[in-house]
Protein backbone atom coordinates (compact mmCIF):
# COMPACT_ATOMS: atom_id res chain seq x y z
CA UNK A 1 0.00 0.00 0.00
CA UNK A 2 1.32 3.45 -0.91
CA UNK A 3 2.10 6.02 1.74
CA UNK A 4 -0.85 7.94 3.14
CA UNK A 5 -1.23 11.50 1.87
CA UNK A 6 -4.33 12.29 3.92
CA UNK A 7 -6.28 10.40 6.57
CA UNK A 8 -9.46 11.28 8.46
CA UNK A 9 -11.52 9.06 10.75
CA UNK A 10 -14.55 10.28 12.71
CA UNK A 11 -16.74 8.23 15.05
CA UNK A 12 -19.74 9.55 16.95
CA UNK A 13 -21.98 7.60 19.31
CA UNK A 14 -24.48 9.70 21.25
CA UNK A 15 -22.31 11.67 23.67
CA UNK A 16 -19.02 10.18 22.47
CA UNK A 17 -16.94 11.48 19.59
CA UNK A 18 -13.40 10.94 18.36
CA UNK A 19 -11.51 12.17 15.32
CA UNK A 20 -8.04 11.35 14.03
CA UNK A 21 -6.95 13.42 11.04
CA UNK A 22 -3.51 13.61 9.44
CA UNK A 23 -1.94 15.23 6.38
CA UNK A 24 1.36 14.10 4.94
CA UNK A 25 2.47 17.32 3.24
CA UNK A 26 2.09 19.53 6.31
CA UNK A 27 2.81 16.76 8.80
CA UNK A 28 -0.11 17.97 10.88
CA UNK A 29 -2.03 15.59 13.11
CA UNK A 30 -5.31 16.48 14.84
CA UNK A 31 -6.84 14.31 17.55
CA UNK A 32 -10.17 15.22 19.12
CA UNK A 33 -11.90 13.31 21.90
CA UNK A 34 -15.20 14.55 23.26
CA UNK A 35 -17.77 13.27 25.72
CA UNK A 36 -17.61 9.96 27.52
CA UNK A 37 -14.50 8.60 25.83
CA UNK A 38 -12.73 10.08 28.83
CA UNK A 39 -14.64 7.81 31.18
CA UNK A 40 -15.17 4.63 29.16
CA UNK A 41 -12.04 4.48 27.02
CA UNK A 42 -9.51 6.16 29.35
CA UNK A 43 -8.98 8.97 26.87
CA UNK A 44 -9.54 12.50 28.23
CA UNK A 45 -11.82 15.11 26.68
CA UNK A 46 -9.04 16.54 24.55
CA UNK A 47 -8.12 18.26 21.36
CA UNK A 48 -4.54 17.90 20.20
CA UNK A 49 -2.82 19.62 17.29
CA UNK A 50 0.80 18.74 16.60
CA UNK A 51 3.38 17.61 14.07
CA UNK A 52 3.54 13.87 13.40
CA UNK A 53 6.58 11.68 13.89
CA UNK A 54 7.56 9.31 11.09
CA UNK A 55 6.56 6.41 13.31
CA UNK A 56 3.03 7.83 13.56
CA UNK A 57 2.50 7.31 9.84
CA UNK A 58 3.71 3.72 10.19
CA UNK A 59 1.17 3.06 12.97
CA UNK A 60 -1.69 4.50 10.91
CA UNK A 61 -0.62 2.43 7.89
CA UNK A 62 -0.53 -0.71 10.05
CA UNK A 63 -4.02 -0.02 11.44
CA UNK A 64 -5.35 0.41 7.91
CA UNK A 65 -3.63 -2.68 6.50
CA UNK A 66 -4.37 -4.98 9.45
CA UNK A 67 -8.09 -4.16 9.21
CA UNK A 68 -8.40 -3.91 5.41
CA UNK A 69 -9.80 -0.39 5.91
CA UNK A 70 -8.81 0.75 2.42
CA UNK A 71 -11.08 -1.99 1.00
CA UNK A 72 -14.22 -1.16 2.98
CA UNK A 73 -17.38 -0.49 1.03
CA UNK A 74 -18.38 3.11 0.39
CA UNK A 75 -21.53 2.93 2.52
CA UNK A 76 -22.84 0.95 5.48
CA UNK A 77 -26.30 2.26 6.31
CA UNK A 78 -29.12 1.09 8.59
CA UNK A 79 -31.59 3.90 9.28
CA UNK A 80 -34.02 1.74 11.28
CA UNK A 81 -32.76 3.24 14.56
CA UNK A 82 -32.57 6.91 15.55
CA UNK A 83 -29.51 8.41 17.25
CA UNK A 84 -27.37 5.43 16.31
CA UNK A 85 -23.57 5.48 15.99
CA UNK A 86 -22.23 7.04 12.79
CA UNK A 87 -18.76 7.18 11.34
CA UNK A 88 -16.70 8.16 8.30
CA UNK A 89 -13.27 7.27 6.98
CA UNK A 90 -11.18 8.99 4.31
CA UNK A 91 -7.89 7.56 3.09
CA UNK A 92 -6.04 9.39 0.33
CA UNK A 93 -2.94 7.66 -1.03
CA UNK A 94 -1.00 8.30 -4.21
CA UNK A 95 -3.41 7.40 -7.04
CA UNK A 96 -6.23 6.24 -4.77
CA UNK A 97 -8.89 8.04 -2.74
CA UNK A 98 -11.07 5.89 -0.48
CA UNK A 99 -14.15 7.24 1.28
CA UNK A 100 -16.31 5.03 3.49
CA UNK A 101 -19.13 5.96 5.85
CA UNK A 102 -21.75 4.28 7.97
CA UNK A 103 -24.77 4.67 10.20
CA UNK A 104 -25.69 1.86 12.57
CA UNK A 105 -23.73 -0.62 10.41
CA UNK A 106 -20.04 -1.46 10.35
CA UNK A 107 -17.47 -3.53 8.46
CA UNK A 108 -16.47 -6.68 10.33
CA UNK A 109 -13.05 -5.17 11.15
CA UNK A 110 -14.48 -1.88 12.44
CA UNK A 111 -14.13 -2.46 16.21
CA UNK A 112 -10.57 -3.72 15.82
CA UNK A 113 -9.74 -0.66 13.69
CA UNK A 114 -11.27 1.72 16.24
CA UNK A 115 -9.41 0.01 19.06
CA UNK A 116 -6.14 0.41 17.14
CA UNK A 117 -6.81 4.13 16.81
CA UNK A 118 -7.69 4.46 20.51
CA UNK A 119 -4.37 2.83 21.36
CA UNK A 120 -2.68 5.30 19.01
CA UNK A 121 -4.42 8.21 20.79
CA UNK A 122 -3.37 6.96 24.22
CA UNK A 123 0.21 6.56 22.99
CA UNK A 124 0.30 10.14 21.70
CA UNK A 125 -1.21 11.41 24.93
CA UNK A 126 1.65 9.87 26.91
CA UNK A 127 4.32 10.82 24.39
CA UNK A 128 3.67 14.47 23.66
CA UNK A 129 3.28 16.93 26.50
CA UNK A 130 3.66 20.70 26.55
CA UNK A 131 6.69 22.03 28.39
CA UNK A 132 7.37 25.36 30.04
CA UNK A 133 10.04 26.33 27.50
CA UNK A 134 7.62 25.71 24.62
CA UNK A 135 4.64 27.40 26.31
CA UNK A 136 3.47 30.08 23.84
CA UNK A 137 -0.19 30.85 24.46
CA UNK A 138 -3.00 30.18 26.87
CA UNK A 139 -6.77 30.16 26.42
CA UNK A 140 -9.16 29.88 29.37
CA UNK A 141 -12.96 29.76 29.02
CA UNK A 142 -15.82 29.00 31.36
CA UNK A 143 -19.57 29.00 30.96
CA UNK A 144 -21.83 29.18 33.98
CA UNK A 145 -25.34 30.07 32.96
CA UNK A 146 -25.20 33.35 30.99
CA UNK A 147 -21.71 34.18 32.23
CA UNK A 148 -19.05 33.04 29.77
CA UNK A 149 -15.70 34.80 30.22
CA UNK A 150 -12.96 33.89 27.77
CA UNK A 151 -9.30 34.94 27.89
CA UNK A 152 -6.66 34.29 25.24
CA UNK A 153 -3.03 35.30 25.85
CA UNK A 154 -0.50 35.10 23.00
CA UNK A 155 3.16 35.41 23.93
CA UNK A 156 4.36 35.48 20.32
CA UNK A 157 2.03 38.35 19.39
CA UNK A 158 2.42 39.93 22.85
CA UNK A 159 -1.35 40.40 23.12
CA UNK A 160 -4.26 39.39 25.32
CA UNK A 161 -7.88 38.99 24.21
CA UNK A 162 -10.98 38.83 26.39
CA UNK A 163 -14.72 38.41 25.86
CA UNK A 164 -17.55 38.99 28.35
CA UNK A 165 -14.98 39.49 31.08
CA UNK A 166 -15.63 43.07 32.13
CA UNK A 167 -18.91 44.76 32.95
CA UNK A 168 -18.57 46.98 29.86
CA UNK A 169 -18.57 44.25 27.23
CA UNK A 170 -18.30 46.84 24.44
CA UNK A 171 -14.59 46.93 25.28
CA UNK A 172 -14.08 43.21 24.65
CA UNK A 173 -11.20 42.76 22.23
CA UNK A 174 -7.43 42.43 21.83
CA UNK A 175 -4.80 44.57 23.54
CA UNK A 176 -1.03 44.65 23.80
CA UNK A 177 0.79 43.27 26.82
CA UNK A 178 3.66 45.05 28.54
CA UNK A 179 6.83 43.80 30.18
CA UNK A 180 6.09 41.34 32.95
CA UNK A 181 2.56 40.45 31.86
CA UNK A 182 3.46 37.15 30.22
CA UNK A 183 5.69 36.15 33.12
CA UNK A 184 2.78 36.70 35.54
CA UNK A 185 0.41 34.61 33.38
CA UNK A 186 3.04 31.87 33.16
CA UNK A 187 3.44 31.90 36.95
CA UNK A 188 -0.34 31.42 37.35
CA UNK A 189 -0.21 28.38 35.08
CA UNK A 190 2.76 26.88 36.90
CA UNK A 191 1.42 27.59 40.39
CA UNK A 192 -1.81 25.77 39.49
CA UNK A 193 0.05 22.81 37.92
CA UNK A 194 -1.91 23.07 34.67
CA UNK A 195 0.60 21.00 32.69
CA UNK A 196 0.24 18.12 35.14
CA UNK A 197 -3.55 18.34 35.03
CA UNK A 198 -3.53 17.42 31.32
CA UNK A 199 -2.63 13.89 32.44
CA UNK A 200 -5.60 13.52 34.77
CA UNK A 201 -9.03 12.28 33.81
CA UNK A 202 -12.11 14.12 35.08
CA UNK A 203 -13.76 12.23 37.93
CA UNK A 204 -17.31 13.24 37.04
CA UNK A 205 -19.12 14.28 33.89
CA UNK A 206 -22.66 15.63 33.80
CA UNK A 207 -23.66 16.11 30.13
CA UNK A 208 -27.01 17.59 31.16
CA UNK A 209 -25.34 20.53 32.90
CA UNK A 210 -24.83 23.78 30.91
CA UNK A 211 -21.57 24.47 32.73
CA UNK A 212 -18.39 24.02 30.69
CA UNK A 213 -14.76 24.81 31.40
CA UNK A 214 -11.75 24.58 29.10
CA UNK A 215 -8.07 25.37 29.17
CA UNK A 216 -5.84 25.30 26.11
CA UNK A 217 -2.06 25.56 26.07
CA UNK A 218 -0.18 26.36 22.88
CA UNK A 219 3.35 25.07 22.56
CA UNK A 220 5.85 24.18 19.88
CA UNK A 221 4.80 22.42 17.69
CA UNK A 222 1.07 22.51 18.48
CA UNK A 223 -1.61 22.85 21.11
CA UNK A 224 -3.44 20.75 23.65
CA UNK A 225 -6.91 21.46 25.02
CA UNK A 226 -8.87 19.86 27.82
CA UNK A 227 -12.58 20.50 28.43
CA UNK A 228 -14.56 19.77 31.56
CA UNK A 229 -18.32 19.47 31.15
CA UNK A 230 -20.85 19.65 33.93
CA UNK A 231 -18.98 19.24 37.20
CA UNK A 232 -16.34 21.87 37.87
CA UNK A 233 -12.87 20.56 38.83
CA UNK A 234 -11.99 21.42 42.41
CA UNK A 235 -8.96 23.43 41.31
CA UNK A 236 -10.70 25.39 38.54
CA UNK A 237 -12.02 28.42 40.45
CA UNK A 238 -8.65 29.41 41.89
CA UNK A 239 -6.91 29.07 38.52
CA UNK A 240 -9.55 30.78 36.33
CA UNK A 241 -10.18 33.58 38.82
CA UNK A 242 -6.45 34.38 38.93
CA UNK A 243 -6.29 34.57 35.11
CA UNK A 244 -9.50 36.59 34.69
CA UNK A 245 -8.62 39.01 37.51
CA UNK A 246 -5.16 39.68 36.14
CA UNK A 247 -6.46 40.37 32.63
CA UNK A 248 -9.13 42.68 34.08
CA UNK A 249 -6.48 44.55 36.04
CA UNK A 250 -4.06 45.12 33.18
CA UNK A 251 -6.92 46.19 30.90
CA UNK A 252 -8.09 48.83 33.35
CA UNK A 253 -4.56 50.25 33.33
CA UNK A 254 -5.34 51.46 29.80
CA UNK A 255 -3.52 49.10 27.46
CA UNK A 256 -3.18 49.95 23.77
CA UNK A 257 -5.65 48.22 21.47
CA UNK A 258 -4.04 45.79 19.01
CA UNK A 259 -4.51 46.41 15.28
CA UNK A 260 -5.95 42.93 14.61
CA UNK A 261 -8.41 40.95 16.68
CA UNK A 262 -7.19 37.52 17.69
CA UNK A 263 -10.03 35.18 18.53
CA UNK A 264 -9.95 32.52 21.21
CA UNK A 265 -8.99 28.95 20.47
CA UNK A 266 -12.04 26.99 19.28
Amino acid sequence: MSDILRFNFVFQDRSRNIQVAAERNSGKLIIRCYGFFGMEDTVPDYRWDFIMDEGDWDKLMMAIEDNNAAKWESSYMDTSVENAPEWSLEIHTLGRHTISEGYNRFPKEFEAFKDDLLRFIRMKRRQLRPGVEDFRYLAVAEQKGLASPIVYVDRMENTFTFYNLLEDIDNDGTYFMEEGDWETIQDIVLENAIFDRFDRLPKDIDPSSPNQFSVSVGYKPGQITQRFRGNEPEWWDQFATAVFNYISMIYTEGRKSADSNIGPVQ
